[in-house]
């Protein structure tokens, strides 16, 4: 037995990694996983992709043995096993199963109830306690979401699991039939009636569970009536005084808002109350997509079965099919998968057929409605887009994939990205205070001025003045702009004009009188003022923290300067001392109503 067999056998992926990375082999018996890791050469790619935390800069090729404990975006707890061995690595990974009370209890329900959500873990929780307490439950939620399959679990997850389960369509029945179909009727009761008469839903489902869908659908004659059901559990038969007592668990269901009917004068109020003593909401589909691939999976196999095929669908269409609207939600999803099992002349389903048999259509309209109030520097406004947009597409998605494909960009960018917005929130969380917020306001309004003010200086005389290094007469109306820039502005200390020589280094083309550098002298600052030099360079309007160097305690922001081709040539800043700041951000927190801490 060879060690790749061993490999096999023992962890549920592995593969083989050169030491600088290069994926050489892998292996699984999850076709899937195996599809997924041959779009990748390196490591470190495959890694940014599945896992929340890389791990290759971390392994020690002179230790045989290492093992880490990594977690996937989708939030699977992975145990990472690494063998050091020529020039090589062995990596394998166990899934560790989740020890989850809520998920075992599914199992053993026999219940078609697909799980991963937080959503959908508390209708689950809810189902239960229905179950046990055999109490009288409302089902919420849009069509095709599974309120029958919930009804169903109900009934076959509690006490009266052994007794029989109705249901009626309230909505397909003909009012004049509502009646008789749920209390029944004696021979003779009307014309038609059969001779053995009928003893009616309720009555049948006696000791058990009646599910009563599309219960928005009744008349109102017909709710006064169900209304004395619920509350003596008493049924009488068209054509009879007799009265039967019932022992009947309750379960209605609608996808219309009843609370609106109520207000509407179309459902009774004291019925819709009598109704209501357990509401479970549903979540539509698209408030659960980590739920799609599952589906998918479930009813794949269950057509399989039905229709005698072997058809499967590959990761892109089932990445595809995750990231569609669905608003027929799950009875939706599932007529897809049968159309596709029984349509398809493909083993493996593509993602090309997928959008044929969904019938997309590329020019499907957009509804665009993104606005802003407040005029703020374009960089700023396209990084505070980009963070909104990644933030909700991972929390819609759960899935680093899912989301860099929705955003339209690839999975490395989107988990570094994603990486640093998580990393900024941390330690806002950590070091939390009302001066964070208040900071955060004045940084921003710092930045504007910057933007606004740098528009003064004009790109033909900046072009001109670094050309003519040295000649104060192409450098005076740079310096006589700058000049009026910085006078205009409050508070600020000192203002300077940086360029970069042919070395790298910056230097100082101009600043504003009793400027601490001479003009065209090296700049060696602080590190904090040279990574905001620097990324002004890289068009981020920035502004540091407050730091202290020899001349005193500060804040700077710098912005970039452009020449008439719209290149960066050179970076404005202006320094504001701390006192200042701390003038500024005691007038903030009074206009802003916020308690400085």
């Amino acid at each position: 037995m060879n060690q790749f067999t061993v490999l096999r056998q023992m962890f549920d992926v592995s593969m083989v990694i050169e030491q600088h990375g290069a994926i050489m082999q892998a292996f699984s018996t999850n076709t899937s996983f195996l599809e997924n890791v041959e779009r990748f050469q390196h490591f470190t790619d495959y890694e940014q992709a599945t896992f929340q935390t890389s791990i290759f800069q971390k392994l020690q090729p002179h230790v045989e043995k290492q093992t880490f404990l990594q977690v996937t975006w989708n939030n699977r707890r992975v145990l990472t096993y690494v063998i050091a061995s020529d020039n090589q690595y062995i990596i394998a990974y166990n899934i560790l199963k989740k020890e989850n009370a809520k998920k075992e209890a599914l199992a053993s329900l026999n219940s078609e109830f697909i799980i991963k959500s937080d959503a959908m873990k508390e209708v689950l929780s809810k189902v239960l306690k229905s179950a046990q307490a055999s109490g009288t439950t409302l089902l919420l939620g849009e069509s095709g979401v599974g309120k029958e399959v919930a009804a169903r679990t109900i009934h076959r997850s509690g006490p009266r699991k052994d007794q029989p389960f109705i249901a009626i369509n309230c909505g397909a029945l003909p009012e004049t039939l509502i009646e008789s179909e749920l209390f029944g009727y004696v021979a003779g009761a009307f014309t038609d009636a059969h001779k053995s008469g009928k003893i009616g839903k309720f009555r049948e489902a006696n000791h058990g569970v009646i599910f009563l869908d599309e219960v928005g659908e009744l008349p109102l004659t017909m709710q006064v009536k169900l209304l004395r059901v619920l509350q003596e559990r008493i049924v009488t038969p068209i054509g009879s005084s007799k009265e039967y007592k019932i022992d009947v668990q309750i379960i209605a269901a609608t996808n219309k808002s009843l609370i609106q009917m109520v207000e509407d004068g179309t459902f009774r109020e004291d019925l819709f109350y009598r109704l209501n003593i357990i509401p479970i909401v549903i979540p539509p589909l698209r408030n659960r997509i980590e739920e799609i691939p599952e589906l998918i999976a479930h009813f794949n196999a269950r057509y399989n079965e039905k229709y005698h095929f072997s058809k499967y669908f590959s990761t892109e269409a089932i990445d595809f099919l995750s990231l569609q609207e669905w608003p027929g939600n799950v009875r939706e999803l599932e007529n897809f998968v049968e159309r596709a099992i029984i349509l398809s002349d493909e083993s493996l389903i593509s993602i090309q057929t997928a959008q044929e048999f969904l019938n997309v259509s590329k020019n499907k309209s957009s509804h665009k409605d993104f606005s802003l109030h407040t005029l703020m520097p374009l960089q700023e406004a396209q990084e505070l887009v980009e963070e909104q947009l990644i933030s909700m597409a991972m929390e819609q998605y759960n899935s680093l994939k899912l989301a860099s494909k929705v955003l339209g960009i690839s999975q490395p960018t989107m988990s570094r990205k994603y990486k640093k917005i998580k990393e900024a929130q941390a330690k806002q969380d950590t070091g939390f205070s009302t001066r964070i917020i208040l900071e955060k306001e004045l940084d921003k309004r710092l930045r504007a001025t910057a933007v606004v003010t740098s528009i003064g200086i004009l790109p033909i005389d900046l072009e001109q003045a670094i050309a003519h290094l040295g000649d104060d007469t192409f450098l005076a109306p740079v310096s006589e702009q700058l000049t009026q820039v910085y006078m205009k502005e409050v508070g600020v200390q000192w203002g300077f004009i940086f360029i970069k020589n042919k070395a790298g280094q910056i230097v100082n083309l101009t600043a504003s009188e009793d400027f601490i550098i001479p003009n065209g002298v090296v700049y060696i600052g602080s590190e904090v003022i040279l990574q905001t030099i620097e990324q002004a360079y890289n068009g981020i309007i920035s502004v540091t923290p407050i730091y202290t160097d020899e001349y005193g305690e500060w804040k700077t922001c710098c912005a970039p300067l452009y020449d008439t081709k719209g290149q960066i040539i050179a970076i404005l800043g202006f320094d504001y001392a701390k006192d200042y700041v701390e003038s500024e951000l005691i007038k903030l927190s009074k206009s802003l109503n916020i308690q400085l801490s």
